[in-house]
């Protein structure tokens, strides 16, 4: 005869372990004499002197429909309201089903990038510029060194002409 225990400190009361049972004795509280069946992405527990199957997720990984996160579920039963099984994607939001793009926050991303992009690009033409200028006022100048200065001043001013709002800008090619 065996023991069938579960932990009767859980609220679900799910199968822990089997041991051996003397003959002449009843179960204790904490146990039944019926073997437990197992099933795939169910755990027995322990419901009025049955076994019944509860979804278990335990181990599998689950996000936070408000911020993305993902938590690893340590618990028997379904997966708690505001979380999904599903992973989200870049510039996603839940629609109460699913993950969906959101445009507007793609969009200002893009956006963001863009003057990001412009401002280095700037920060570079600038540099470029002043050490060219230092080495002509200096009568350092090597040759070409005039033709580079023309061509990164008007790169750089095609860069200040760019509309970084616009989501398909396509930026100068750098001299």
């Amino acid at each position: 005869m065996i023991n069938y225990y579960f932990d009767n400190t859980n609220e679900l009361k799910p199968f822990t372990h089997e041991l051996e049972a003397n003959d002449n004795t009843l179960p204790p509280d904490n146990a039944l004499r019926v073997e437990p069946k197992f099933k795939d992405g169910y755990w027995p527990c322990e419901k009025n002197g049955e076994w019944v199957l509860v979804e278990d997720h335990r181990e599998k990984t689950v996000y936070n429909i408000e911020t993305k996160a993902p938590v690893k579920i340590d618990y028997l039963g379904e997966v708690r309201d505001g979380f999904t099984e599903l992973e989200p994607f870049d510039f996603c939001k839940w629609d109460g089903t699913k993950w969906v793009l959101d445009n507007d926050t793609k969009n200002e991303s893009i956006i963001k990038n863009n003057q990001s992009l412009k401002n280095t690009l700037l920060n570079e033409a600038n540099e470029k510029i002043s050490i060219l200028l230092d080495a002509i006022d200096l009568d350092m100048a090597e040759d070409g060194d005039e033709e580079k200065l023309k061509n990164w001043k008007k790169y750089r001013i095609l860069l200040t002409r760019i509309d970084t709002s616009d989501i398909n800008v396509i930026f100068p090619t750098k001299p």
